[in-house]
């Protein structure tokens, strides 16, 4: 009986939490939904009205504004070698090592699966931020609510750039890094590896919400002071943003009534038994 109640009491608890954070995510896309899209221009002509009248540092909004992703020293990605505004390239070298287990009969040897990161490298270009028909406005998407778009995938079977010590010497793009080699490779066998790459291209259109303020001494749209508002630098568009939010205000509204039937179950089996 009383493991009962207490099963009960955590999925009735689990329940509890979910319908909570249903709500917050509910309540975020009813305020996104609400806002309406800002020219930049008129964003810029409120900071230097404000700025006038009030002195700089002093203008703080909270906006949403459409447009492309833009600098005027836009990046050439590691990888894809495209033209952006942002990219992160990442290489894991994907292999087996030989492990011994205990076992009740003494002990077994078997090939494990594993994943180690080899090569990270992000950039972002110098004065990012989003163009309209309008204007241009400065972004700093750190802290942000932040989706890039796929600009580069590939997959390499075994180990072709291995040297004649045993290591390993693996080219990407130019770059050389070194993997080791030697007794300390033994019981490892390559799989492959696998580059990855993603970023923000010149001319994407981006969907961004923020606080567009002065605080360091030029406008930009940057995380807001209050917690409460969203900061969102996107690819995805406001309407795929917001769906994305409806499939999961959904999600967990049924894993909280699952909950709840589950609370209930445990209490009924409980008295039955």
């Amino acid at each position: 009986m009383i493991g009962y109640l207490i099963g009960a009491g955590v999925f009735g608890i689990l329940g509890v939490i979910l319908w909570l954070v249903k709500n917050k995510k509910a309540g975020k896309s009813a305020s996104l939904e609400l806002m309406n899209t800002s020219r930049i221009k008129d964003v810029n002509q409120n900071h230097e009205e404000m700025s006038a009248s009030m002195g700089a540092g002093s203008f703080s909004l909270y906006v949403e504004v459409k447009g492309k992703a833009h600098s005027e020293t836009p990046i050439e990605s590691e990888l894809s070698k495209e033209q952006v505004v942002y990219f992160k390239s990442e290489v894991v070298h994907e292999y087996e090592k030989l492990e011994t287990r205990k076992t009740k009969d003494g002990t077994e040897k078997n090939w494990v699966k594993h994943k180690d990161t080899v090569s990270e490298n992000l950039r972002w270009a110098a004065g990012f931020g989003v163009k309209d028909d309008t204007g241009f406005i400065e972004v700093n998407a750190n802290k942000s609510k932040f989706h890039t778009e796929k600009l580069y995938s590939n997959f390499e079977k075994g180990d072709p750039n291995k040297d004649a010590s045993g290591g390993l010497n693996l080219k990407i793009k130019g770059f050389s890094i070194g993997i080791g080699g030697g007794s300390k490779n033994e019981g490892l066998r390559t799989i492959g590896y696998r580059y990855t790459e993603t970023g923000i291209r010149m001319g994407t259109q981006l969907y961004v919400v923020g606080n567009a303020n002065d605080r360091d001494g030029t406008l930009i749209i940057s995380d807001p002071i209050d917690k409460a508002e969203d900061f969102i630098v996107s690819v995805k568009s406001k309407q795929e943003f917001i769906g994305n939010i409806g499939s999961a205000v959904k999600g967990l509204t049924i894993g909280a009534f699952v909950s709840w039937a589950a609370a209930a179950a445990c209490i009924v089996i409980g008295i039955i038994n």
